[in-house]
């Protein structure tokens, strides 16, 4: 019996050994105070900054280091070097309700050592010496948090900390805020069809129309599954409405085709807008999450709109 030819082996792949100069590796553990949020509004936490430049702190955000902290005045606080250039001090900006280090009140200019709690309103900053890749690890934990993988929309977690916040706002303000629940029709028949690889590609193409359609005007968000949520501060509800409709149509008309198999999703939408619908942000969205139940229960590929505040839902 002759023998069996071995197949013939691949080339090994070259390993191409990239050089970076010593100078590019220097800058970039250069190592500068650095700020870190750990403790205020959920949408504050885990920000991190590097300070190679003067840092303002305040609620402004024209200022650097932008807190969505009430209790703060617009310009804070300041962190930036000392005058002999081997530290740091930190400035209170004639705030309003102060600014402390360790417990300590701030007056004038007093240094910064490793570890240090700046403390202002509600907030906390501990102050560090890091360096460029510090910085760059913690902004990737901090997308991997804030965003969701398959879309690169914002996460749940991201968005419930921005709704607080915007709620807030809006009652401060006593402006309108609409919120927008979006779910995919016919997902599961996709899915048992062509599989959840075709299921999770079409849920990627509406999150890309709905980032075209709303987040010029709002927040959005993979709430989970084929649901999406979107919040519009400061927007009419007939404006709102009108965005739900253009993602809507959208939807409908959009070619949805991978390796050659096409699918024909369509959404519903279910929108409440403050003050009109419900006041309390809770309640606001769960008047939306309704309206679109409705919208399903309707025949699918709707946009329905919440009762007004206080009037009966028999379908409810």
């Amino acid at each position: 019996m002759p023998k069996k030819r071995k197949p013939a082996r691949k080339p090994s792949a070259t390993l191409r050994v990239v050089s970076v100069p010593h100078e590019t590796i220097e800058a970039d553990l250069r190592r500068m105070g650095s700020l870190l949020v750990v403790q205020g509004a959920e949408v504050d936490l885990g920000q991190h900054m590097l300070c190679d430049h003067p840092i303002i702190i305040g609620r402004d955000e024209r200022v650097d280091f932008s807190l969505n902290d009430g209790s703060i005045s617009w310009a804070h606080c300041s962190v930036e070097r000392a005058d002999d250039d081997t530290g740091y001090v930190l400035i209170d900006l004639d705030s309003t309700n102060g600014t402390t280090l360790n417990g300590t009140e701030v007056k004038g200019r007093i240094g910064l050592e490793t570890g240090d709690k700046i403390f202002l309103g509600s907030s906390v900053l501990r102050f560090a010496f890091s360096d460029q890749v510090d910085v760059q690890y913690h902004s990737k934990v901090e997308e991997m948090v804030q965003t969701d993988a398959l879309t690169g929309l914002d996460s749940k977690r991201q968005y419930d900390a921005v709704f607080e916040v915007v709620a807030k706002q809006a009652a401060h303000e006593k402006t309108r805020l609409t919120v927008a629940v979006v779910d995919l029709d016919g997902l599961k028949a996709i899915n048992d069809t062509h599989g959840h690889e075709m299921g999770s590609f079409t849920i990627a193409e509406v999150a890309n129309l709905a980032k075209q359609c709303m987040e010029n005007y709002g927040h959005l968000a993979r709430f989970g599954g084929d649901e999406f949520v979107c919040c519009f501060p400061g927007i009419e509800h007939d404006v709102a409405i009108e965005l739900a409709e253009e993602l809507r149509t959208a939807v409908e008309r959009h070619g949805f085709e991978r390796d050659g198999v096409q699918v024909h999703p369509t959404i519903c939408i279910g929108m409440a807008t403050s003050p009109d619908h419900e006041s309390d942000p809770y309640a606001l969205f769960k008047a939306a999450d309704d309206a679109l139940y409705r919208a399903k229960r309707s025949g699918k590929n709707r946009v329905e709109s919440a009762a007004a505040a206080g009037a009966s839902q028999a379908d409810s």
